[in-house]
């Protein structure tokens, strides 16, 4: 059985202008020691996916239309809240897109990371070590920003967050969400903003938790690149579907959708003249009034009348890899 199992997934979202289909029928299973990555440019769900799997998503004004996401066999959608309350932060963990919105700018970040640990040890007294209470708590405190890489973590659990620096901080909210030692980690765009000697620290202690924990994780982003170096698995999204998904290796090497092919095509490399990308004509459909069948159908140079007949399902190219096209790129040819 999966950790995460997320099944047919379809998630409105009301506005003044109408209800937009925002998530269009997710598939997504997440084993532990996988590391998922999931992109696709802005807009086409992937925050909402995870905030999903969190139940983060304010319902009104968002409904979800049917689906199921499983977390160790249960049915989240069907938990109330109060059974949510006892898995985020214990078995589920987050880390958010901002740390500069996200970690409160009035407490010191020691006094949010000891709520966090006594939240968690509320539910498994075991994590604390001794003496347990809030002094356990402090000294777990401690650990974990120790073990995610803040110089003297002791003598710095009670400066305030603006005191810390931005790649910094990223490492308060990766301690704050693996304080609870979580099965499954939602991480939203953690490398944002950061720049390149940071952001490759900040992948390097994330796998190395993956590793000690056994954790499964989905990672949000639109950097390929993270994806290559960080993840074992893809899934690329576009106007609320997955359109692609497999082994990191499989997808970047040979990807199969003609808008996985796109993203790739757009990435400069050495070999690539000055003003020499390939461009992706047209713009992501509105969702309120999505076009029929595929929905990148009115943006690719391979569609056909089939392609908005319906919309395609996923097919199974080699094991594990799967795409959601009536016409894939074979390897080697042109999109």
């Amino acid at each position: 059985m999966a950790l995460l199992e997320i099944r047919d997934l379809h998630l409105a979202m009301r506005s003044f202008d109408g209800e937009a289909h925002v998530l269009n029928g997710i598939d997504l299973s997440v084993e532990r020691g996988e590391v998922w990555g999931l992109v696709g440019e802005t807009g086409c769900g992937k925050s909402l996916t995870g905030l999903s799997v969190s139940r983060l998503v304010p319902a009104p004004p968002a409904r979800y239309m049917q689906g199921e996401i499983r977390f160790d066999g249960r049915d989240l959608l069907t938990l109330s809240e109060r059974e949510m309350q006892g898995l985020r932060g214990h078995r589920i963990g987050m880390i958010f897109q901002d740390p500069t919105t996200n970690l409160n700018p009035v407490f010191r970040v020691g006094t949010q990371l000891v709520d966090v640990a006594l939240a968690a040890a509320r539910r498994e007294p075991s994590i604390l070590p001794a003496p347990g209470g809030r002094r356990g708590a402090r000294a777990l405190a401690v650990q974990m920003l120790d073990k995610v890489g803040i110089p003297d973590a002791a003598g710095r659990i009670d400066d305030y967050p603006h005191q810390f620096s931005g790649g910094m901080r990223q490492r308060v909210l990766i301690a704050m969400a693996l304080i609870g030692r979580p099965d499954l980690l939602i991480a939203d765009e953690p490398t944002t903003a950061l720049d390149v000697s940071v952001q490759a620290q900040i992948l390097k202690l994330l796998k190395a938790m993956v590793a000690e924990f056994g954790m499964g994780v989905v990672l949000i982003t639109h950097n390929l690149g993270v994806v290559a170096q960080t993840c074992s698995h893809v899934a690329v999204m576009y106007a609320g579907n997955i359109v692609e998904r497999g082994p990191v290796r499989t997808v970047l090497t040979a990807p199969a959708h003609p808008y996985t092919h796109a993203l790739l095509r757009a990435i400069p490399t050495r070999g690539v003249p000055r003003g020499a990308l390939a461009g992706l004509p047209g713009t992501v459909p509105n969702l309120i009034d999505p076009p029929p069948g595929c929905r990148f159908a009115p943006r690719c140079a391979r569609a056909t009348a089939a392609c908005t007949a319906a919309v395609p399902p996923a097919a199974e190219l080699a094991p594990g890899h799967a795409v959601a096209c009536l016409h894939p790129v074979r390897e080697g040819a042109d999109a």
